[in-house]
């Protein structure tokens, strides 16, 4: 969770207003503990100044014991000549007369009083306040001022995180794009109205994204260079086997048949190599026609059918709906017949393949089930790699999947292959392609 670079600038703004905000709180707290013991100091003052106006005599000379709340102040006032209190409104406590003037503090009857002494030339005055109850008054109210803090801090860390979730909505944005760029997509990164800090990094990635694409054009063009120029003896090769055939004695023919077969897979896997070229090509204003993909999925299985009608393979289109693509039909051709074609070499005699077509939302897929013996699931990420065969028993280029990914790409489709999870044994291909219109006709059943 702390990897993330939002949840740290979350947690770092979150924990640097937490300890000031604490640091405030404590900061006030003790601010109102002093301000309120000086103004209970200033009112222990302005009694003892309203007994030096006269109101001493107000107080009654002999008042009943315990008749004062604990929470009240007390008020002694001395003659020069008297040995006991003038006036008291507590007879039960004892203050000691000489009391230094000002403010002290003395322990009467088991508890501590602040105590205000003013000393007057026909008077002493005293005013006294218990320390509990001075404690108890400066606690709530410095109590009140911590309200505040605790109900801002829970708001300011929301605030924090709806703020750094808006400061990275362009990442955000950005690592989605990145995440898109594959061998189909090499377009750079926008670099207007970036922030500053970020704009380097996205620099560096688009000079990388120039010189991948500055590779794979390379690849390409090796590629596509390489089967132009092994095409022309691979022909001449089949061409003078062909002609060397009549001439061959009856105990060579077994190996020569070989030597045939493996022209015939050199010149197959030469054709796969120019197709898998010209799918990684970019379209680059190629023309695209309107291709209707149901046709496509009938002639893909009407080219394997009698294969499969010669190895008792049951294959048929069981669903299909109407729907077309922008593409060059050759290539969609392609990659469906890649997908058949897989479909029919992976499955024993006997076996079930069958066609679905479907609309996703604004795609059209084309599903193509088996029952063969299916793909170890830790080989599923690779099984569209370059020359990545599961199963190697089986005869191929392992070229087969990356071309109909290529192509897949090309069109801003996907392509998925996954076991199967109905309990059965076997494989379901899955292609997709953005369908041209959005109000096609409705699912049409059909059967092949």
């Amino acid at each position: 969770m702390i990897k993330s670079l939002r949840n740290q600038l979350v947690v770092a703004l979150g924990l640097l207003v937490s300890v000031i905000g604490v640091v405030q709180g404590v900061s006030s707290y003790q601010l109102s503990r002093t301000g309120t013991s000086a103004l209970l100091d200033l009112r222990l003052e302005q009694v003892a100044a309203r007994m030096r106006d006269g109101y001493a005599e107000g107080i009654p000379e002999n008042p009943a014991r315990g008749s004062q709340d604990d929470r009240d102040v007390v008020v002694v006032v001395w003659k020069p000549d008297g040995q006991y209190p003038f006036r008291t409104t507590d007879p039960s406590l004892h203050f000691p007369r000489d009391a230094k003037p000002g403010f002290s503090g003395v322990d009467v009857n088991d508890e501590h009083w602040r105590i205000f002494t003013r000393q007057e030339p026909t008077m002493t005055i005293q005013v006294a306040q218990r320390s509990s109850v001075r404690r108890q008054l400066t606690t709530e109210a410095a109590t009140l001022t911590l309200w505040p803090i605790a109900v801002l801090l829970p708001l300011v860390w929301i605030a924090v995180v709806l703020v750094v979730r808006r400061s990275l909505r362009q990442l955000t944005q950005l690592g989605a794009e990145v995440q898109a760029i594959d061998m189909g997509n090499l377009q750079p990164l926008p670099t207007v109205g970036v922030p500053t800090e970020i704009a380097p990094f996205i620099h560096s990635i688009n000079m990388m994204i120039g010189r991948l694409a500055t590779s794979i054009e390379k690849e390409r063009k090796f590629i596509a260079d390489a089967a132009h120029e092994l095409r022309t003896p691979l022909t001449a090769l089949q061409l003078q086997a062909d002609n060397l055939a009549p001439h061959i004695v009856r105990g060579n023919q077994e190996r020569f048949q070989e030597l045939r077969r493996g022209i015939a897979r050199s010149g197959s896997l030469i054709a796969q190599l120019l197709r898998l070229a010209r799918a990684d090509a970019p379209v680059n204003g190629a023309p695209l026609s309107r291709v209707d993909l149901s046709e496509i999925v009938t002639g893909a299985v009407a080219d394997v059918l009698p294969l499969a009608i010669a190895r008792g393979l049951d294959i048929g289109a069981e669903e299909m709906v109407s729907a077309h693509v922008r593409a060059i039909e050759t290539d969609i051709g392609m990659a469906v017949k890649n997908l058949v074609s897989n479909a029919v070499r992976y499955t024993p005699d006997g076996g079930t393949i069958d066609l679905r077509m479907r609309r996703d939302g604004d795609m059209v897929r084309v599903e193509v089930i088996d029952t063969g013996p299916g793909i170890d699931e830790a080989l599923l990420p690779r099984v569209f790699d370059r020359f990545f065969r599961a199963n190697p028993d089986v005869e191929g280029s392992g070229l087969g999947l990356s071309i109909v990914k290529a192509i897949a790409a090309r069109y801003g489709g996907d392509v998925t292959l996954r076991n199967r999870d109905d309990g059965r044994s076997g494989i379901v291909a899955s292609i997709g392609f953005p369908v041209e219109e959005v109000n096609e006709s409705a699912a049409a059943p059909a059967s092949a």
